[in-house]
This record gives C-alpha cells, structure tokens and sequence, in this order.
C-alpha cells in the first residue's frame, strides 16, 4: 500500500509539472504571436507611410509637339526635362535645342517640343524710316503682358503655363483688376516661387 502512494505522488507531481510547462509554453506562444503581429503591423505602417511619401512626391507635366505619344506624364519631383521628353519620344524632326534639357521640372507644366524651323520667331520691328528699333523695344515685343494676353497666349509662350492655369491667370486680374506688379502673379493659385522664377523674364504688366 505504501508503495502505491508513492506511485500516486509522483504520478501527481509529473501531471503538475507538464500541466506548468504548457501553461509556460502557452504563454510563450501567445507573447511571440504578439511580437510578430507588433512586427507586421509596424511594417504595413512602414510602407504605407513610405508609399504616402513618394506619392506626394509626384509631379504631373504635359508634353506636346512633335513627340510621338503627347500627353500627361507622371514623374519624381526633381526629375529634368530631358525625362520627360524622353518619356513623350520626341520625333526625329524635333528641334531639342530650344529646351532646358537639364531644368528641374515643375509641377503642372507645359512642355512644347517644336519640330525644327517651327519656333517661332520674333519680328524685327522697324521705325518709319525702315532702320531696325532698339534693343530694348526688342525685349519688350518678347515679353508676355500678363495684364493683356489671353489665357492661350500665355500658354504658348511661357513655360509652365497651361490652358488651365492661363485661364486662373485671366481671371484673377478680371476679379482684382490689373497686375500692378510681376510678382503679385504669384497670388495666383498654382504659380509659386518656382514657377515664378522661370517666367519672371518673360513678362511685365505695361
């Protein structure tokens, strides 16, 4: 009898033991699905803050002319012209050499790519007695009066400038009268310091 109560103690003692080390094995499952779940969520958060990143990272230009596939083309902020005209494949007829291949593009900008002998020029204009005017009366048939132009003039000659944005232009000095500077064009929404910088020589209000 005595030996059967022992039997009995350490069948007693064993079950307590395996009964501790589940409980400790249940526990230590339960905390690594825990640390792996933490792990996953983390990356998920991870990815969809780097895919936010890039996404308000995109700059959307428009290329036309003599490019095989005009259109809208997404890209990087900070990638150059020469990406973009690129992407549109210009034709062999293209003329390149009026483009700043290597300018940082800007959000929301026109891109015309002319075919050679199609850029337009400028005429000379000359006085009564048919001699050739100044320098500078030259430099100002070259600028683009943003008190006057129409919303299309300016889209053909400023870089940057769309319809759309031509057309905000238009209506802005119809709502807040003339530009009395070249600067205030900048109160316009969608014309900021970077796209000011790059039309700023090409245009004056008188």
């Amino acid at each position: 009898m005595e030996i059967d109560k022992r039997w009995i103690a350490l069948a007693v003692f064993i079950l307590l033991v395996a009964f501790a080390v589940g409980v400790k094995y249940a526990d230590f499952k339960n905390d690594r699905q825990a640390e792996e779940m933490a792990l996953l969520q983390s990356s998920e958060q991870t990815d969809e803050a780097r895919s936010n990143e890039l996404e308000s990272k995109i700059i959307q230009v428009y290329v036309t002319g003599a490019v095989k596939n005009p259109g809208v083309y997404r890209l990087q902020e900070g990638d150059r012209m020469h990406q973009a005209v690129e992407m549109a494949e210009a034709l062999p007829e293209a003329d390149l050499k009026h483009l700043e291949m290597a300018r940082p593009l800007v959000d929301g900008e026109t891109i015309p790519v002319y075919a050679q002998g199609e850029i337009p020029e400028l005429p000379v204009p000359t006085n009564a007695g048919g001699s050739y005017s100044s320098g500078a009366s030259n430099q100002n048939s070259a600028m683009v009066n943003i008190n006057t132009a129409s919303a299309q003039e300016m889209a053909d000659k400023l870089d940057g400038i769309g319809p759309a944005l031509g057309q905000r232009i238009v209506d802005y000095r119809t709502s807040n009268g003339p530009f009395k500077d070249i600067e205030e064009i900048k109160n316009v929404s969608g014309i900021g310091d970077k796209r000011f910088e790059a039309i700023k020589d090409k245009i004056s209000v008188r």
